[in-house]
């Protein structure tokens, strides 16, 4: 296969310097190859004169089966690769669902649906189902558009959290006690990248007639590495339930409070109609239903069953 590649490429350029450029070897690698096929047939299949060379007769004859030969090979390679992708099931998801909800639970998917090919696609953005060719998209809102069918997944629900470990600067008892802690926000890069407007600790405590007179602020650009320093105690942070609810049933992180804020906006699961009868759409389509059951926005505390802080009598070495 080699030598026949090499001579089609010599061929089509009646070149060996520009075969070898092509094929990435040397020029004299494409004469050893070319030199191979004519001891074996023994026969000339190249006129080499002092500046280019040409076909002869029989290096015309060859040159049409190895190109035919070789177009029916690719042509096969380029279906195997097409029906393998086929079944390869792509499910794309905003970077922090991937990182702070899916990667909690995709080993039980996979244990259990061993036959199905997951590739997972995280993006710092929400997926555009039109343009992006998943076959299942995780969206961030979503506005219906033919051919495409959308189910809803959940409501958001934002509430402070942070760790057992983080000792707070007073006693927190109300939202306004917040303004006085170490709070961790998103950035403008983080928002700009998602279709809707920030959510931010201006946006929740407002909700509470609370100013934004923020004594310590520490800002990042990706929510994921927020929440590992919130879970490291360096600060409290806005959780949304479907990213933080794992970390507070493990009780890795708790609430300090029970307020809370629903935004209104929902996230939907979809898919083209073109893939919503695969079977392994299907599977991963009920199996993700299944996993956000638990996370419709409950209005109070009291209703999660989750564990919350009492840091109305703790207080911190005044940083």
């Amino acid at each position: 296969m080699s030598a026949l590649r090499a001579f089609e490429a010599a061929a089509r350029h009646l070149s060996f310097t520009k075969a070898a450029n092509e094929l990435s070897v040397t020029q004299a690698a494409v004469s050893r190859h070319i030199l191979t096929l004519e001891d074996h047939l023994d026969i000339q299949l190249f006129n080499r004169g002092n500046q280019k060379v040409s076909l002869s007769p029989a290096g015309e004859e060859l040159f049409e089966a190895a190109t035919l030969s070789l177009a029916h090979i690719a042509a096969a390679f380029d279906s195997v690769k097409r029906r393998e992708k086929a079944r390869r099931l792509t499910v794309g998801m905003p970077m922090s669902f991937a990182t702070l909800f899916m990667s909690h639970r995709i080993g039980d998917f996979v244990a259990n649906n061993p036959d199905v090919d997951l590739h997972l696609v995280s993006l710092e953005r929400s997926p555009s189902p039109a343009t992006d060719g998943f076959d299942v998209s995780v969206v961030m809102g979503y506005l219906a558009r033919p051919g495409f069918t959308a189910t809803e997944l959940f409501g958001e629900e934002v509430f402070p959290v942070c760790s057992k470990s983080y000792q707070p600067h007073a006693p927190i008892v109300t939202p306004e006690d917040l303004v006085n802690e170490v709070l961790l926000v998103m950035d403008d890069q983080h928002w700009s990248a998602y279709p809707w407007s920030p959510f931010d600790w201006v946006h929740w405590l407002g909700q509470f007639g609370v100013s934004s007179d923020f004594k310590r602020v520490i800002t990042f650009n990706n929510y994921p590495t927020m929440m590992q320093a919130v879970i490291r105690g360096h600060g409290i942070g806005l959780g949304w339930r479907h990213l933080v609810n794992d970390f507070l049933n493990e009780g890795s992180l708790i609430r300090p409070l029970p307020e809370s804020c629903l935004t209104g906006r929902k996230h939907h699961l979809v898919i083209p109609d073109t893939a919503i009868d695969r079977e392994d759409v299907q599977i991963f389509r009920n199996w993700l239903l299944a996993q956000v059951a638990d996370l419709n926005p409950v209005p109070t505390l009291t209703d999660t069953g989750i564990e919350t802080a009492d840091f109305s009598q703790r207080k911190g070495s005044g940083r």
